[in-house]
């Protein structure tokens, strides 16, 4: 009778043994609670050095071929001229072609609306541009053919570089405002917890209405000026 009770027991003290560890996680995930959270930011300001472009050629004609066969020889031309612009390597490429119908007013007692013609878009989009050629670029492209400019984007070649310097802002900032709240509180900063970076857009859109090459005087005055690359940095700090 005995003999067979001595499993048992062995068994309760092995389970009442690998209770300790759960309890010391515990009292440990209770430690780690005694944070302090900061949201540290930082901004860097620098002068754009490229940028990206994006033109549209738009024709009009009674019929889709007309009007796709003259697109194609006005888009060749843009296409060249700002190939010509930028250099052989230039990135220059097709970002969206399409073909629409044209309606006119539905009349009175018509059942649907009659087509009058089509509409061809191509659009043209040259990226990493070097800033100073921006305004050339825009007269070249508009004097080939192009009359639409869909957008105009100011970047930097420097874009890592930027951001790291952001971040270290971020994490000073951070450490400024933790090291302040502790002192407040009469608790002392030990390790970081957690981290988490965000970075804001890099590169900023800029409005921009052309006039055609019948009514423009002067070359296309283009500045960029500066731009801010933004940085956050969330931090839990432990404390005791």
């Amino acid at each position: 009778m005995t003999s067979r009770a001595r499993p048992v027991l062995v068994l309760l003290v092995l389970t009442l043994g690998a209770a300790r560890p759960l309890h010391a996680d515990e009292r440990g995930d209770e430690a780690r609670r005694r944070t302090i959270a900061v949201t540290g930011r930082g901004e860097v300001r620098a002068a754009p050095d490229r940028a990206a472009l994006s033109f549209a050629v738009e024709t009009t004609a009674a019929h889709a071929g007309e009007a796709a066969a003259e697109n194609a020889r006005r888009s060749t031309a843009v296409v060249s001229a700002l190939r010509a612009g930028l250099g052989a390597e230039a990135a220059v490429t097709t970002a969206r072609y399409t073909v629409e119908p044209r309606y006119e007013t539905t009349r009175p007692g018509e059942n649907a609306p009659r087509i009058t013609g089509y509409v061809v878009r191509n659009q043209v989009a040259v990226e990493k541009a070097p800033i100073d050629r921006v305004g050339a670029l825009v007269d070249a492209a508009v004097t080939a053919g192009a009359n639409r400019i869909e957008g105009l984007t100011f970047s930097f070649s420097k874009q890592d570089e930027l951001t790291r310097a952001a971040l270290e802002k971020a994490g000073a900032d951070a450490r400024a405002q933790a090291e302040s709240v502790a002192q407040g509180l009469g608790v002392h900063l030990k390790e970081v917890v957690t981290a988490t970076t965000s970075t804001g857009p890099i590169g900023y859109h800029v409005g921009f209405s052309p006039m055609t090459a019948e009514l423009r005087a002067a070359p296309t005055p283009v500045e960029a000026g500066e731009a801010t690359v933004a940085a956050t940095l969330q931090v839990s700090f432990a404390i005791e």
